[in-house]
This record gives C-alpha cells, structure tokens and sequence, in this order.
C-alpha cells in the first residue's frame, strides 16, 4: 500500500495519509477537510487495480 492511495474502511472511501511500521494506518474520508482515523491495515479494503498494456 501507498501513501495517497485510496482504500474502503466501513463503507466509505478513504485516503492513506500515512502507514506505520506497527501496520496501522491514518487514513482521510475522500471530500472531509478533518475526519481522520487511526486504524489497522488488515481493516481496509483495497480496490483492484487493473493491468494496463
């Protein structure tokens, strides 16, 4: 995972600001100047990219 890359956490789309050694990440709600959390990468959900040619 990146940071700036976008991730799904309750049903909501978020954004990775930072990742931690420890696995925890602080992630932003996409479209909210200030709702940022604190939580467990295993918790998120990563969208699937596709391959480009």
């Amino acid at each position: 995972m990146e940071n700036n890359g976008q991730v799904f956490y309750n049903g909501k789309k978020y954004v990775v600001i930072f990742k931690y050694s420890s696995g925890f990440c602080e992630i932003k709600e996409i479209g909210s100047l200030y709702k940022i959390e604190l939580v467990h990468e295993s918790d998120l959900i990563y969208p699937i990219r596709q391959n480009q040619p």
